[in-house]
């Protein structure tokens, strides 16, 4: 192969490999869209974060405390929703640059490091405003072993729901909880098991492509 031919070939593979949309794992929620905390008719409901993270977390922690940081990251900090009796709190997550898809198995993790095993509630969308039920956990208060060496894991399949791909995801204090500080579902984080990025191709990728087309257009000058 002559040397513009492979210049060609490279460049345009690789922009290829960097544009389009890919299927990976890791991905944790790294937006909150909103967090309304549960209400159990006196001044305190038992909401807030613990950090159990030893020295990880660096956001804020306390009873009454709201910190996204707290919930974006698998780091031993968890948000209790609040509400075991009343009203339940809730949350809303976003993944901003990509899709939760079907896969074979499951296709969704949350995790709570603390405690209780505490019940919950998934509903899952795709635009953010009309959310679909997806999973419903009814707690497990006879188990007081999540930790963050040791987390209690959700795992939730998409099969056979209406939606194949979502973003967007809330969850809410259902079924057993415990009662006090930090009190209902303690959300550590949510993870992508199988997931599609949507990030646009940044500007060194439209770079490779230009690249990429120069090499072919030589190519085809020379064999004119």
């Amino acid at each position: 192969m002559s040397a513009p031919k492979a210049f060609f070939s490279l460049g345009f593979g690789i922009a290829l490999w960097l544009s389009a949309p890919v299927l990976h794992a890791l991905p944790f929620t790294d937006t909150v869209v909103s967090f309304t905390p549960g209400d159990n008719g006196s001044h305190d409901s038992g909401y807030g974060v613990e950090d159990d993270s030893g020295g990880i977390y660096t956001g804020l922690s306390g009873e009454g405390v709201f910190d996204a940081r707290a919930v974006t990251a698998l780091d031993g900090a968890v948000l209790a929703l609040g509400g075991a009796v009343g009203t339940p709190g809730y949350i809303t997550l976003h993944f901003s640059d990509g899709e939760v898809v079907d896969g074979s198995g499951a296709d969704l993790r949350l995790y709570d490091t603390f405690s209780f095993q505490d019940g919950f509630n998934l509903e899952i969308s795709a635009d953010g405003t009309h959310f679909m039920n997806a999973f419903f956990s009814a707690g497990d208060l006879l188990y007081f072993k999540c930790s963050p060496e040791k987390p209690c894991t959700a795992d939730v399949d998409i099969a056979g729901l209406q939606l194949d791909a979502f973003s967007y995801l809330r969850i809410t204090a259902a079924g057993d909880s415990a009662q006090g500080f930090p009190e209902a579902y303690t959300l550590d984080a949510v993870e992508a098991l199988h997931y599609r990025s949507t990030t646009v191709p940044e500007p060194g990728t439209l770079a490779l492509f230009g690249l990429a087309a120069v090499g072919l257009a030589f190519v085809r000058r020379r064999k004119d």
